[in-house]
């Protein structure tokens, strides 16, 4: 018994220290953002403040993909984890994707489905809202200037 606790929090910490720092993972073209995520659960809502999100345009602007880092949605969630969210539509300043399944710890999420995600981007902030699976979730954060 002893043995699996200790293999389960070596991988553990093993998948929690490969990680890329958000502030080092910044590539050309993209914007890293800081902010809350707040995620409606269990008839309240829990706020993850603090959080950097990548924004990270395809070079013709079409498309787009957004990071969002060490993220721990719920309480309940034992890790953080790093979460993309391919294949969005963009459109000016606005942005949008629906049925996209995200992918986090090297592997597609489809239980968590991004469903009606719709967004805007200025120079300044970023701001989105989108459900992930069944759980309502927003965003808004403002240039990371550190």
């Amino acid at each position: 018994m002893k043995t699996r606790i200790f293999v389960l929090a070596a991988l553990l910490l093993s998948l929690v220290s490969c990680r890329k720092d958000p502030l080092d993972d910044v590539q050309p073209g993209q914007t890293l953002y800081k902010g809350t995520v707040s995620v409606d659960w269990r008839e309240g809502t829990h706020d993850n403040e603090n959080i950097y999100v990548a924004f990270r345009p395809s070079e013709d602007g079409k498309k787009a993909d957004i990071v969002i880092y060490r993220i721990k949605f719920v309480p309940a969630m034992p890790v953080t984890i790093d979460v993309t969210i391919p294949d969005i539509s963009v459109s000016g300043n606005t942005f949008s994707c629906d049925n996209v399944v995200p992918w986090a710890l090297g592997g597609a999420y489809p239980k968590y489905t991004v469903y009606g995600l719709e967004g805007s981007i200025t120079e300044e902030s970023l701001s989105f809202s989108l459900k992930f699976g069944e759980y309502p979730t927003r965003f808004h954060g403002t240039v990371n200037k550190e």
